[in-house]
């Protein structure tokens, strides 16, 4: 059975390995042959095998661009299947290598891109989409460069900008560099997010934590460290799991050893992104089947995983409160209250 009838937070999503496959077959159809492709065909080849790829998917993609518009089409399809899909908030990052097309600002690509959301949230008046953007800071700028986006972020204040993102480094080059950028975040009230802690590197985690950052995305290695689980668990800090990225980049070597239910049990604060659904052939419903298929979650598990989700997610009070309301709502749908009668086993219909 789907879990797509139950209410969804996604808090961390890559806008370009989200876009849909009827999008980017519509790119591929206006080429020289004029020809396009079917959907699935499509998907397969977005696909990857293995998280290696995804630097040559974003180059094949970036080759797809023709300017502005194409971001506000592809954001327009995905709000539209989130929709559908009953994701009622999304935070969505963006990697400036991919979309920042030349003659564009950083302001220009999140306006671009949150038009496109915004076109289908006025399409329906039935439903509800909060969503945020992240710019993420990519792993080899400088500490000026870094600083100077976050200055030019803040001064033209883009619509629903949420905040940065430090990129994962392969290098582990260290991050003291962007201590002033996350200061001048913190002092905008921009969220401030790394992804770190799958390369068994606990220092890195704690040098995150120690420059402020308010969520990290990864943070398996915690399980190994008692001082980094420690610190983390009394901090309150949110762990974003990507459990099918971190099954195929071997971080775990199979969902029934990914470690998302020991970090449960250890007393972190645990959600679950989708990451790259496209690219990795799963939405977030799917991720969140996998989970409750291979580490035994019950409804109920699956329901408090977006209650905490929505309490970490980037947001002001009374969105949280109106978010939570919604969430609310959609428990009280007939197929949500079969799945609680049959013993909240989402497997039982």
């Amino acid at each position: 059975m789907s879990l797509d009838t139950l209410a969804k937070v996604d808090l961390f999503c890559y806008a370009d390995g989200a876009i849909r496959p009827e999008t980017l077959a519509r790119w591929i159809g206006r080429g020289p042959d004029q020809r396009e492709p079917m959907v699935s065909e499509t998907a397969r080849l977005a696909k990857v095998e293995k998280t290696e790829q995804i630097a040559e998917k974003r180059q094949w993609l970036r080759s797809l661009l023709t300017g502005p518009d194409d971001l506000t089409d592809a954001m327009a399809d995905l709000a539209r299947h989130y929709i559908a899909e009953v994701v009622v908030h999304v935070e969505l990052v963006i990697d400036l290598p991919t979309l920042q097309l030349p003659g564009m600002t950083v302001t220009q690509v999140i306006q671009a891109l949150d038009a496109g959301c915004e076109l289908a949230v006025t399409e329906r008046d039935d439903v509800f989409l909060s969503r945020m953007l992240l710019v993420e800071i990519p792993c080899d700028y400088t500490g000026d460069q870094a600083l100077a986006l976050v200055e030019e972020l803040i001064a033209n204040d883009p619509p629903n900008l949420g905040g940065i993102v430090l990129a994962d480094d392969p290098q582990g080059r260290p991050l003291e560099r962007f201590g002033p950028a996350l200061d001048r975040a913190a002092a905008a009230d921009l969220g401030r997010v790394a992804v770190v802690g799958d390369r068994r590197d606990a220092a890195r985690v704690l040098q995150a934590v120690d420059l402020g950052v308010q969520r990290i995305v990864g943070g398996t290695v915690a399980l190994q460290k008692d001082d980094l689980l420690t610190s983390l668990r009394a901090r309150r800090i949110p762990i974003v799991a990507l459990p099918t990225a971190q099954v195929l980049s071997g971080v775990a070597r199979n969902w029934q050893a990914h470690p998302i239910r020991k970090m449960k049990e250890a007393g972190l604060f645990t959600v679950v992104g989708s990451g790259w659904p496209t690219w990795l052939g799963m939405t977030l419903s799917e991720e969140l089947e996998q989970v409750s298929r291979h580490q035994h979650w019950r409804l109920d598990d699956l329901r408090n995983l977006t209650t905490r989700a929505i309490e970490a997610a980037f947001m002001s009070p009374v969105l949280r409160f109106q978010l939570a309301r919604t969430v609310e709502v959609w428990r009280h749908r007939p197929l949500v209250q079969a799945q609680a009668k049959n013993g909240g086993d989402p497997w039982s219909m």
